[in-house]
């Protein structure tokens, strides 16, 4: 029969070492060593991401994704990895529709200020001098996909894991 669509190919989600993904050193200066030691960089399609753990201060991680097929094979990576509990998947409007796979505690719905979001993610803020200069691989990050349901109050971007 002519015409049909070919099932999707499985998700290409491969599992890399931290330095290797694009957004490590914005959390080489953000994060507690140690944690960045027990990372896992995931290229989904092309792109390696950090998936940091939980740990220490840390209290949550995730990262976002565009379908459902790939947050599963994300999510299975995760799930049996040491620091990343509860491995689960949410779904984030804001700013625009996606995935979310979540572990560790549960964020809050609301932040009340950025110092709290990122003293649940365990981030700090680098000290001068140490912030990823123009044309270096670090992406704007994070806020946090507090919420599973669709809420245009809850701050959220593809930021940080």
């Amino acid at each position: 029969m002519s015409g049909l669509t070919p099932p999707p190919a499985e998700p290409d989600v491969v599992i890399m070492p931290p330095a290797e993904a694009y957004d490590f050193e914005y959390f080489r200066a953000r994060v507690d060593a140690g944690l960045l030691s027990q990372s896992i960089a995931i290229r989904v399609f092309r792109m390696p991401l950090l998936a940091v753990p939980v740990g220490g201060v840390r209290r949550g991680g995730w990262f976002g994704v565009d379908s459902l097929a790939v947050a599963l094979a994300v999510r299975d990576v995760l799930a049996p990895l040491k620091g990343f509990p509860g491995a689960r998947i949410t779904w984030q409007c804001t700013p625009r529709s996606s995935y979310v796979v979540e572990w560790g505690d549960r964020p809050p719905a609301t932040w009340l200020d950025d110092n709290e979001r990122m003293a649940f993610y365990g981030l700090t803020r680098p000290a001068p001098g140490l912030e990823p200069q123009p044309g270096h691989h670090a992406r704007a990050q994070p806020s946090s996909p507090a919420v599973s349901s669709c809420s245009s109050t809850a701050p959220y971007s593809r930021g940080p894991r």
